[in-house]
């Protein structure tokens, strides 16, 4: 260690597990949680980093193909002496893992609560997930429903973020999270409730955070589930279910200078629908799932990364079920790119990001022929009656600087940041006609649309946000933050401010955390609500079951209503048509527990009041009837989760959790209405429980080595039944009691993977796998007669019983 001025600096060697010097690594230096310095080292292994003691900084070092480390210098390191770090090589079939020395402060960090997402253990898990949405499951209090939305604290992907190295790629037009990276790029997943740093915005439920790999040293490759699925129905071969090849390479494009890495996952499915009889029942989707990575070293403080995520995917009868079958159903075509490139710089004692992107997201749906569609409480016919064409974008500019650190009664770590958006959304839609008739067939309504209709959009959202982890001393930390924020089509301007806190009870010994804090987000409003104008008009006659007219033809205007000024102190409102600004109020409190060499525990209680919710609602008087997009809906979610993370290492370790949750607020048709598979018919609100809470939820997972080079991954799932509203044979929803919700029976599902490695030479290695799904062949019903004119009313019915997949995958 050597002193220039009041930087110390820190001289390394990186060697391999046989001493040899080792080039092309990254060397990361963390203190308090933010990156100040960075280095690769040279072709003899060394490298040169900087640190600010006394306080502490933490060393990571990472290079493909090797354990990553992280080593925490102490303050009283000696003087002129080299430090030497000693990477060991990754098993064949292993993936990189943070490794977190003993003794590292966890008031180094942010205060935020999070739940870190083991990504090498998840990919082995019985989920087999294939993309970054797929393995949210795994993480304590989030969930996905039956259609295939994620839902974090109960509530629905318009009230979360989705961040992929810093870049929001969210849909700009839904708020929906879309096809996400392939598992395989993904280093880190982080979910974070309601975060307390004033980076994070647009969000009122929860952050989902990824950090993608780089290439290394040495070019690898590797590929997954190449061969087909088949499907055998009473001993016979019937046809391909599924074909989900998966290939990886990665590597040096020029030495110590430029790495790559691309992860690509082709998928064609036949899923079935247990509800309907076969051939008939098969939803059909196939997608390219691409991302490519490029790392540039420029200098030995300066990186350079430039990502590609091209997405394309299609379905066929989407949302197919009971009452849908497939000439109900639309085809629906969709493609997906975010191009990013950042760069970072230490400048000035400090770390300056720079980060640019481009987000694109094409929408096509049609229904399988043109026609009427017809609504009965036992089941539909006829035709979907939607078809709509889009293109929505999203380029931003992300500049965040990360100044020298501070010393003034404590330790302070400063982040300010700015987001520049330019969000742009156009399209057109058109709808056919709609009758609704009772289990008779007696015609109660019709709903005619008013023809093909446009629109255009464009939205600026910029956010500028400044925060401080201030640690005080040994025992106590803070962040503090603040966020402005504001959407042009919103006519409103936001502050966030947040605080969260961390305190260790003991002294010198960081085992117990104590954390908290309370803060205020918004949620960002998606393109496609101010699209509502533009919609076709509905005209709406109702009949008495006879043929007779009872009342209209009654023609209903969309309208975007004006909110009055908020009560609420932060948000500053222009009294005009769609002056939204949906927000939530939250807090939490955390104890967590770790015993070193066995695991940790941790206790979360958390609380979020939701206001100015959009809503869509259907107004007549005496003069005009219309459709109204609101923002007065409120919403209350409450959890309160026990996590613990058991074993003595990564080969051997299991996950167990526990959600107690409750998620209640006004239930309405503004997704179902706007989003990309419309529904023709306009509920009335009612208060409800979210789609998405689970009362009670007993989740255990994990991975466990076992000899002869195979493995076993448990994943066993206790919970309650999702809620379901009854509705009228009108589609109207109707009003029960908050005691009286209705919800399926509970569920279970006992799921085992059982895989074992087999050398072929060498350098290869095959790894076959053996996916059992619910093994305890548990009834859990698909679906439910939720119709109080159908004759089967509060009938459960479908089931996917016991089955067993194989899996076979090439190591290299």
């Amino acid at each position: 260690m050597r002193q220039d001025g009041r930087w110390y600096y820190i001289d390394g060697q990186i060697v391999d597990d046989k001493a040899q010097p080792l080039s092309g690594v990254l060397i990361e230096v963390e203190v308090d949680g933010k990156i100040v310095s960075t280095a690769v080292s040279d072709v003899q292994g060394r490298a040169s980093v900087r640190c600010d003691l006394p306080r502490q900084c933490t060393i990571d070092a990472s290079f493909d193909g090797y354990n990553r480390i992280q080593i925490p210098i102490a303050s009283d390191a000696s003087a002129g002496s080299t430090l030497q770090i000693a990477l060991s090589k990754m098993a064949k079939n292993e993936e990189t893992v943070n490794v977190r020395a003993e003794g590292e402060s966890p008031l180094a960090t942010s205060q935020s609560s999070e739940s870190k997402l083991p990504v090498s253990e998840a990919v082995i898990s019985p989920l087999r997930p294939a993309s970054l949405i797929d393995a949210l499951p795994l993480v304590p209090g989030v969930i996905r429903t039956p259609d295939g939305r994620v839902k974090i604290a109960g509530l629905d992907e318009q009230h979360s973020a989705l961040i992929v190295n810093s870049v929001d790629v969210t849909d700009p037009a839904t708020g929906d999270f879309g096809l996400s990276v392939p598992i395989d790029s993904v280093d880190t997943v982080k979910v974070l409730q309601s975060p307390y740093l004033a980076q994070y915005g647009n969000f009122t439920a929860g952050v989902v955070s990824a950090e993608t790999r780089r290439g290394g040293d040495k070019w690898v490759y590797g590929l997954n589930d190449p061969l087909p699925e088949v499907r055998i129905r009473s001993g016979h071969l019937v046809g391909l279910r599924a074909l989900t090849p998966r290939f990886n390479l990665s590597g040096p494009l020029v030495k110590n200078r430029l790495y790559f890495l691309d992860g690509t996952d082709y998928a064609m499915h036949k899923n079935q629908v247990r509800t309907l009889p076969f051939p008939v029942n098969e939803i059909r989707s196939t997608s390219i799932n691409s991302f490519s990575q490029f790392d540039g070293m420029l200098t030995g403080t300066q990186t350079i990364t430039a990502t590609m995520h091209f997405a394309p995917h299609s379905v066929r009868y989407a949302n197919l079920n009971y009452f849908d079958p497939q000439p109900v159903t639309p085809n629906a075509d969709f493609h997906e790119d975010t191009g990013t490139v950042m760069h970072r710089v230490a400048l000035g004692g400090g770390l300056l990001s720079s980060t640019a992107a481009l987000t694109r997201v094409a929408t096509n749906v049609q229904p399988q022929s043109s026609g009427e569609m017809t609504l009965t409480p036992v089941g539909n016919s006829g035709n979907y009656f939607g078809e709509q064409s889009g293109q929505a974008t999203r380029s931003q500019w992300l500049e965040t600087w990360t100044p020298k650190l501070l010393d003034w009664h404590g330790h302070h770590t400063f982040q300010v940041g700015s987001v520049f958006a330019y969000a742009e959304d156009e399209g057109t839609m058109q709808g056919s006609n709609v009758s609704l008739k009772d289990a008779n067939g007696h015609l109660l309504q019709t709903i005619a649309y008013s023809g093909q209709s446009s629109y255009q959009l464009r939205d600026v959202e910029p956010a500028i946000y400044a925060q401080d982890h201030w640690t005080l001393n040994s025992q106590m930390a803070l962040d503090v933050g603040l966020r402005w924020e504001t959407q042009s089509l919103t006519a409103t301007t936001r502050l966030a401010p947040r605080a969260g806190f961390a305190w260790t009870p003991f002294k010198d010994v960081h085992t117990t955390v104590i954390r908290g804090g309370m803060g205020v987000f918004y949620d960002q409003v998606p393109l496609n609500t101010y699209a509502f104008h533009s919609f076709p008009q509905q005209t709406v006659t109702t009949y008495d079951g006879k043929g007779n007219i009872t009342d209209g033809p009654r023609l209903f205007h969309n309208v975007i209503n004006t909110e009055p000024n908020s009560h609420f102190p932060f948000i500053d409102r222009e009294k005009r048509s769609g002056n939204f600004a949906p927000y939530s109020l939250s807090w939490n409190v955390e104890a967590e527990q770790t015993v070193h060499s066995v695991g940790s525990l941790r206790i979360r209680y958390s609380q979020s009041d939701a206001s100015n919710q959009l809503t869509l609602q259907s107004q007549t008087t005496q003069d005009r009837s219309a459709l109204v997009l609101g923002g007065s809906g409120d919403g209350e979610t409450r959890q309160f989760d026990l996590t613990a993370g058991l074993g003595p290492d990564k080969d051997h370790h299991a996950y167990f959790s526990y959600v107690r949750q409750f998620a209640q607020g006004v239930l309405t048709d503004v997704t179902s209405y706007l989003g990309a598979f419309r529904y023709p018919v306009v509920r009335s609100t009612a208060l409800a429980s979210a789609a998405g809470e689970v009362p009670n939820r007993f989740l255990f997972w994990g991975t466990w080595k076992l000899p002869a080079r195979m493995n076993i991954a448990p994943h066993v799932e206790y919970r309650n039944g999702f809620p379901y509203q009854a509705v009228d044979a009108l589609q109207q929803y109707v009003p029960l009691a908050s005691y009286l919700q209705p919800r399926y029976p509970r569920y279970f599902s006992f799921d085992a993977r059982v895989s074992k490695d087999i050398n072929i030479n060498a350098k290869h290695a095959v790894r076959l796998s053996i996916n059992g799904i619910n093994l305890s062949n548990h009834s859990n019903f698909l679906q439910v007669h939720n119709n109080i004119g159908d004759p089967q009313y509060g009938t459960f019915f479908g089931n996917y019983g016991r089955h067993l997949l194989v899996d076979f995958d090439f190591l290299f």
